[in-house]
């Protein structure tokens, strides 16, 4: 018979899983200005936290866009990324997820690499997971 510790770490890591493979799903989708499928993650009353502004939904999904066209235009394109130091806290419907993003770009033809600590809120509503806020920060 299953203790209910192990079931319950069980389910927390099958959380800890869904939510990181949401996350990276939404990284790619927006390096690859998916903005339509990352609209499904967000919840209607999401909140975008950065250094200059707090925005909601729509106005978080044309900045994500913005930037990556901007990039684009400027010859900045991402070879690839990946999540580092991920620290998932999961509370009944509710999940706090922290992480580095971190990006192998080429600019103008030569390499770079960014690193951002992102901070993400998510909500399970209907059975599925809704981000609810982020906030990234770039590590220097």
């Amino acid at each position: 018979m299953e203790s209910k510790k192990s079931k319950d770490s069980f389910t927390a890591e099958n959380i800890r899983k869904e939510l990181l493979s949401l996350e990276q799903k939404w990284l790619e989708a927006e390096f690859a200005l998916d903005t339509s499928y990352i609209s499904t993650l967000l919840d209607p009353s999401f909140i975008g936290i950065s250094a200059d502004r707090i925005s909601g939904k729509q106005d978080e999904l044309k900045g994500m866009y913005d930037n990556i066209s901007g990039m684009r235009k400027d010859s900045i394109f991402l070879d690839s990324l990946k999540l580092e130091d991920a620290v998932v806290n999961v509370f009944d419907n509710s999940a706090v997820v922290v992480f580095i993003v971190h990006t192998y770009k080429k600019e103008k033809g030569k390499s770079t690499q960014k690193r951002t600590r992102f901070y993400d809120v998510w909500v399970k509503r209907d059975g599925k997971w809704k981000a609810v806020s982020s906030q990234g920060t770039t590590i220097k």
